[in-house]
């Protein structure tokens, strides 16, 4: 009987935790979307700024947007990359 019931025991706290980890999963998916959508609308905002400061650059045209804004991302990781590096801490 208590094998039993130690059975029934194990498999509700391996649901429990199946349903837990999906819980945090999906927290973890809607964080991940939530800080790229964020960072997006960064670059943005500074692609618009830096071109309010060099309207005369090939970047500044309104139909180099998408441009621009890899440039500014490109440089933003070019720069996390160097700095990790400095720092020692490499993936």
């Amino acid at each position: 009987m208590g094998d039993a019931v130690q059975r029934g025991v194990d498999s509700a706290a391996y649901a429990w935790q199946l349903d837990e980890q999906a819980h945090i999963d999906e927290k973890e998916a809607n964080d991940v979307s939530q800080t790229f959508e964020t960072r997006q609308n960064y670059l943005k905002a500074l692609g618009e700024e830096w071109s309010s400061a060099n309207p005369d650059h090939t970047l500044s045209d309104a139909e180099n947007e998408r441009l621009r804004t890899g440039s500014i991302a490109s440089s933003a990781f070019n720069g996390n990359s160097t700095a990790n590096r400095i720092s020692g801490d490499l993936p």
